[in-house]
């Protein structure tokens, strides 16, 4: 069988001016490489279209999307102003997955603000790839996923104030390590403990006790197979605030000590 090459390649880098309602693309039918693509706008505005609907992607927004899919843009046609934009093309099984859960999480477009880290990655992709300046191979799929992760951090941060309690269902899932309380987590979104509990399981279908601890006990349960860690060092690994309080919840949720487990 053929190995996979794990690693990221950027195809193109560019910046265009367009200001013709001719410019359209219709993702299903792209010819050429099967590229994933961020396109950020600069100026003027364009639209993106999929299963949801037609958006309007403004200055400070980029489009998500790959070639060899039913989605669509192009330029408005009651546009007043030039399309002005950026767009990096890569590809790679290193980049694709972020890339497919930052669109699942987020949609298909984003905020991507002008003094932000991921704008400022995404600038310097393009730069060293017009002017041949990445190191290797490692350097640019080094700097594609810092992007990603940018872009998607760059996406929670702008849900604290506009929805509370996805930023919360972020925070828990980016900090179950840490010892974290449910009533520091609602303090963090803002919100009272008990809004957040009742909305955060009306819509998650799972309580954010309930997740917390879950998050906990799957990582704890994946370091005992995998390292040689003591029960003490694991447990204060996975968030959890004493071995007697993890080696009760083990027990509770795997029917056997975190001892009996290892061996």
């Amino acid at each position: 069988m053929p190995v996979i090459d794990p690693f990221t390649v950027v195809h193109v880098g560019a910046e265009e001016i367009q200001d013709s309602p001719g410019y359209r693309f219709d993702n299903t039918h792209r010819e050429g490489q099967n590229a994933l693509v961020i396109q950020r706008t600069l100026g003027g505005a364009a639209y993106f279209c999929d299963v949801r609907g037609t958006q309007p992607v403004p200055p400070g927004h980029a489009m998500l999307f790959s070639h060899e899919e039913p989605t669509g843009y192009g330029y408005p046609p009651d546009a007043t102003e030039p399309y002005r934009l950026r767009f990096l093309a890569f590809s790679g099984p290193g980049s694709q997955a972020l890339f497919a859960r930052l669109r699942a999480d987020f949609g298909s477009v984003v905020r991507m603000p002008d003094e932000s880290e991921a704008t400022a990655l995404f600038d310097e992709a393009i730069e060293r790839f017009r002017k041949r300046q990445f190191r290797d191979r490692l350097h640019e799929s080094e700097l594609i996923y810092r992007l990603l992760i940018a872009l998607y951090r760059e996406q929670v941060q702008d849900t604290r104030t506009s929805d509370p309690i996805e930023f919360g269902h972020h925070y828990v899932r980016n900090h179950f390590r840490s010892p974290v309380n449910l009533k520091g987590v609602a303090q963090k979104c803002g919100v009272s403990r008990e809004h957040f509990i009742r909305e955060f399981s009306g819509r998650y279908n799972e309580s954010p006790g309930v997740m917390l601890r879950r998050l906990r006990l799957e990582h704890a349960r994946a370091m005992l197979s995998a390292t040689q860690l003591s029960v003490q060092d694991i447990a204060l690994a996975s968030g959890f605030t004493s071995s007697n309080t993890f080696c009760r919840a083990y027990r509770t949720r795997f029917g056997k000590s975190p001892g009996s487990a290892r061996k």
